[in-house]
């Protein structure tokens, strides 16, 4: 009888794996989450070290179900007047953004993911302070995931374009992948 119990068990288990139910995919993965289901948010102020500069933002899971997040977000910076700034952009590394390859995130109703994104001072000026991020990512459904948030950090500590023409080191803007703490996407550990 025992055995009989087990094996009801382990079947009503792996069924269980194998339906679909809102906010899963096939077989009890997780679906990406839906454009509508995110919203973008500053996250904790971030202190300046090693000559490097970083803001931190937040993705909420406003949707109802459990969903995922993976990958590097597209940035692009603009200025006051809304013109893009002509920064170069790399996915992970630098002084201050981890290297380490993306994963998964999953995000509960309320959850959290973070995105660090980081670039050096400007040594030789500042040319013009970026005002607006845009982030953008793929998510469910083939579509795009896209909002925008003030820098709301200027001059000196900020993400400014720099002096010195699009090779300076301060042109380069790194973006982590999203990652589930703000610890996850710091190479400062």
């Amino acid at each position: 009888m025992r055995r009989l119990t087990i094996a009801v068990a382990v079947m009503a288990s792996f069924a269980a794996g194998c339906t679909s139910s809102p906010g899963r995919a096939p077989h009890g993965h997780l679906a990406r989450c839906a454009a509508h289901a995110l919203v973008l948010r500053p996250g904790a102020p971030v202190s300046p070290m090693t000559g490097e500069h970083a803001v931190l933002y937040v993705l909420v899971n406003r949707g109802p179900a459990a969903c995922t997040a993976r990958g590097y977000p597209q940035v692009t910076l603009y200025d006051a007047r809304g013109r893009v700034l002509p920064f170069r952009y790399a996915a992970g590394g630098g002084a201050y953004v981890t290297a380490r390859k993306p994963v998964t995130v999953v995000l509960a109703h309320g959850a959290m993911a973070y995105v660090l994104v980081a670039k050096y001072r400007c040594d030789l000026g500042i040319a013009q302070d970026a005002a607006t991020i845009r982030l953008a990512l793929p998510v469910a459904g083939g579509q795009v995931f896209s909002a925008r948030q003030p820098v709301r950090v200027s001059g000196p500590p900020g993400l400014s374009y720099c002096r010195g023409g699009p090779r300076h080191p301060g042109q380069l803007v790194t973006i982590s992948p999203i990652e589930g703490t703000p610890q996850a996407t710091s190479s400062l550990r």
